[in-house]
């Protein structure tokens, strides 16, 4: 027997073993999405991509994302080479005070707990 006060939908699934994901087309983009069914959450959402209109526009996507690239790369390599002057900077320093004292241990980073 079902619960009297569920509605008519709601008594036929209510039996049923709850699925653990619900896909779900996007009306708007079209995307997939994969619905929680207890939360209502999406969980995953794989979104299609526009098809290039010609094959001019395909060669333009390609150039933008190949210029992006190599403007993350000059980021990187520029990161890198302040990375090498401040390690290097720190290195002297911890050099020049070792020098100073060589009988003194170095600071130990756990003797603050």
């Amino acid at each position: 027997m079902h619960p009297p006060h569920l509605p008519p939908w709601a008594r036929i699934a209510h039996n049923a073993v709850m699925p653990e994901a619900v896909d779900v087309n996007c009306p708007c983009c079209g995307a997939l999405l994969r619905v929680d069914p207890e939360t209502g959450a999406v969980v995953w959402a794989d979104a299609k991509k526009a098809p290039p209109k010609d094959f001019d526009d395909l060669v333009h996507r390609v150039h933008a994302h190949k210029s992006e690239l190599d403007e993350k790369f000059a980021r990187s390599v520029q990161q890198n080479r302040h990375q090498k002057d401040i390690l290097a900077k720190k290195f002297e320093e911890a050099r020049k005070r070792a020098s100073e004292d060589p009988n003194e241990r170095p600071p130990n980073p756990f003797d603050n707990e």
